[in-house]
């Protein structure tokens, strides 16, 4: 492929990138890695720097849109949630689940310093309620992320309960909220796949509802997201009082606008 393809190539992203942000009233950002860790066997941060200071105003569990590579003509994106923003260094963290193989998961397996990456954003409906008397964070290792940060937001002594499934100790994070925490926090769903374990809603089968206006943030794979959806409702709560949000579906790949497919 010659230079002058690769140049209209690169154009015609940027010019799909610009439109999609202008139809999402948010911006396009060029960030460039910083540094690259790994958290646990199966989450990589990734730390970039971007100097748009307009970028770190996102609301805890707001995301941004990342352009991945492509597939054919078709440009392949993934949705990542904002971990940490540090407005002094001009930074912006992102935690990525590397088991798998799907596009996201072998860029972030092979990033280093240096490497550019297009984002757009930030965007997403999925944030702190802040008149709830209590929260509740449910969800699977691609949930952490969002769970976490969401968490780390709630002002001192705030009731906050947490069930996160991952794979066994290892993958256990600290949690450093201010908030009053409880529940298992992390459930070991052992030798069993992501996505096909039961070890999250067998113990969130016990969950009864605090007295109150709690709000539910739900997310993970598709199917159990509305299982746990569906085991809230029956305990009480109403579907007013929850965020479901699919990041992932077993079997079946995102689509390339980064969200999983919605056939039953």
């Amino acid at each position: 492929m010659t230079d002058a393809t690769l140049d209209l190539e690169a154009h015609r992203r940027r010019a799909a990138a610009d439109a999609l942000a202008e139809r999402l009233g948010v911006d396009v950002w060029t960030m460039r890695v910083d540094s690259v860790r790994d958290l646990t066997p199966s989450m990589r941060r990734i730390v970039f720097s971007c100097r748009e200071p307009e970028l770190l105003s996102g609301a805890p569990g707001t995301d941004l849109t990342l352009t991945i590579g492509s597939r054919g003509d078709t440009t392949v994106r993934r949705r990542y949630t904002i971990r940490q923003l540090d407005p002094e260094r001009h930074t912006v963290a992102l935690d990525f689940v590397i088991h798998g193989d799907g596009p996201a998961a072998r860029w972030a397996s092979g990033a280093a310093t240096g490497d550019e990456i297009e984002a757009i954003g930030p965007r997403g409906k999925v944030t702190v309620v802040a008149d709830a008397e209590w929260h509740l964070f449910v969800g699977d290792d691609s949930f952490i992320p969002a769970a976490l940060e969401m968490l780390e937001s709630l002002p001192p002594d705030t009731a906050a309960h947490l069930y996160l499934e991952v794979e066994g100790p290892d993958d256990e994070q600290p949690v450093t909220a201010a908030a009053a925490v409880s529940g298992p926090r992390w459930i070991h769903r052992g030798e069993a796949a992501a996505g096909e374990s039961t070890a999250l809603l067998d113990a969130l089968a016990g969950f009864v509802p605090p007295a109150g206006r709690g709000f539910a943030y739900i997310g993970g794979e598709h199917r159990l997201v509305n299982a746990v959806r569906r085991l809230l409702l029956d305990a009480g709560m109403t579907a007013e009082d929850m965020a479901p949000k699919p990041y992932w579906r077993l079997g079946s790949a995102n689509a390339d606008h980064g969200e999983p497919p919605r056939e039953d």
